[in-house]
């Protein structure tokens, strides 16, 4: 239920454990939004604006993973229950490189709020 930064330790295992199988897809980390599609067929298959990402950031023992968690029940009385979408890139420099590039996003959106 908690979507900070602190969780992608656990949470990236977590969520490694229950979905093998997973689609290849193209990441494309756009000005406002981060938008993931099928790679045979250019399907969209999530988009996210930067205000419903809370985090993003990697594994501590696996250079090429990353996740970010994304708010999924943001209108909840509760409050906010969150996903944590978790990826592969093919080198770790590639998942450097997303993570800068959603970090940066984050700040360009931060005034859009």
């Amino acid at each position: 239920q908690y979507g900070g930064k602190e969780v992608l330790d656990w949470a990236i295992p977590t969520v490694l454990e229950r979905h093998s199988a997973a689609p290849e897809v193209l990441f494309d980390v756009r000005e406002a939004e981060v938008l993931v599609q099928e790679k045979t067929t250019s399907k969209l298959l999530c988009r996210y604006p930067y205000p419903s990402i809370s985090c993003v950031g990697r594994c501590t023992d696996s250079s090429n993973l990353f996740a970010f968690c994304v708010a999924a029940s943001p209108e909840s009385p509760d409050g906010s229950t969150f996903d944590c979408l978790v990826f592969a890139s093919s080198a770790e420099e590639e998942c450097e490189e997303i993570i800068r590039r959603i970090a940066a996003g984050f700040k360009h959106t931060e005034w859009f709020v």
